[in-house]
């Protein structure tokens, strides 16, 4: 019998100062791969805390937002600009929110690998990358956050003529844009 947490155990590839861990793009690889995908959203409490929100899809369906962890103020040793403090702070707060909401953990620093599902369970090499369309919860966020206009303009830019054409991720950025907008 297969060993389950294998499945959910991802290598932490890339290095930070005396420390590893794992970048957002190999989790979003590894979630893709296992026809997985997400968006994620910044949600202020009522103490004034930004917590990231995530947003499971699973088999194409949308699940239950889970509350991530708390975005803290960065302090990056020997870097002095706050912008990428922030930045790195945030990015921090997404990728553990979003191995928390799928219930994925990172290797211990020797461990060699992504662990990834037997050779019957891969799709095929032939076989295209499907790309999660946008769900229909974020398509009617856009639309009530963007003027008619402004959504023209932000399908000209992704080269969409339909906003039922936008990805997960597209759409996901366009409503986290506007909601820091309204910050």
């Amino acid at each position: 019998m297969e060993n389950k947490e294998n499945k959910t155990r991802i290598t932490k590839n890339a290095q930070g100062y005396g420390y590893k861990y794992t970048d957002l793009a190999q989790i979003h690889e590894y979630l893709e791969e296992n026809g997985m995908s997400y968006y994620q959203y910044v949600e202020t409490d009522s103490k004034g805390d930004d917590y990231i929100i995530t947003v499971p899809i699973i088999n194409g369906e949308e699940q239950k937002p889970r509350r991530g962890v708390k975005i803290v103020d960065a302090v990056l040793q020997g870097i002095k600009n706050p912008a990428q403090e922030q930045g790195s702070a945030t990015t921090n707060a997404r990728r553990y929110s979003l191995l928390m909401a799928f219930g994925l953990a990172t290797e211990d620093d020797d461990a060699q690998s992504l662990t990834r599902p037997n050779e019957e369970d891969r799709p095929k090499k032939e076989t295209p990358k499907k790309v999660s369309k946008a769900t229909e919860k974020q398509i009617e966020l856009i639309k009530e956050l963007y003027s008619e206009e402004e959504i023209i303009k932000a399908l000209d830019l992704v080269k969409k003529e339909n906003i039922e054409d936008l990805t997960v991720v597209e759409a996901s950025s366009l409503i986290s844009k506007r909601k820091k907008v309204e910050e």
